[in-house]
């Protein structure tokens, strides 16, 4: 086979094992790439497991009889208890009426684990 055939098939030959060549490597990166991610990803987790114990081990440490026992599946209970018994960072309460603002007891200090001055500059 001679002619503008053979070079048209020569042609069709080289771009397909080209074709193939790329798609070896793109599959070759695309395995690499996956699995540096989970690498990455597993050392996150770790790292995360242990910031979280050395979060909870100091609150316990620093904030003495007030703090609760925290674990990764607990994450909802409430590190500190404030002084009416409610949970810091807990959800948003209604606000109360008028006359139970007018009777109402002082609010509870603020959480030992914030920093009013951060919060001033926040806003």
């Amino acid at each position: 086979m001679r002619g503008p055939a053979a070079k048209r098939a020569a042609k069709l030959e080289a771009d397909l094992v080209q074709a193939r060549t790329d798609l070896m490597r793109y599959q070759e990166d695309t395995k690499r790439h996956f699995g540096k991610s989970a690498e990455m990803l597993g050392r996150m987790a770790t790292d995360y497991r242990e910031f979280l114990d050395h979060f909870v081990s100091g609150a316990e440490r620093l904030c003495g009889p007030n703090s609760k026992e925290l674990d990764a599946s607990g994450l909802e209970r409430p590190l500190l208890d404030t002084a009416n018994g409610a949970a810091a960072g807990s959800r948003v309460e209604r606000a109360p009426s008028v006359d139970a603002v007018s009777t109402a007891v002082p609010p509870p200090a603020p959480p030992l684990d914030s920093d009013p001055l951060i919060e001033d500059a926040a806003k």
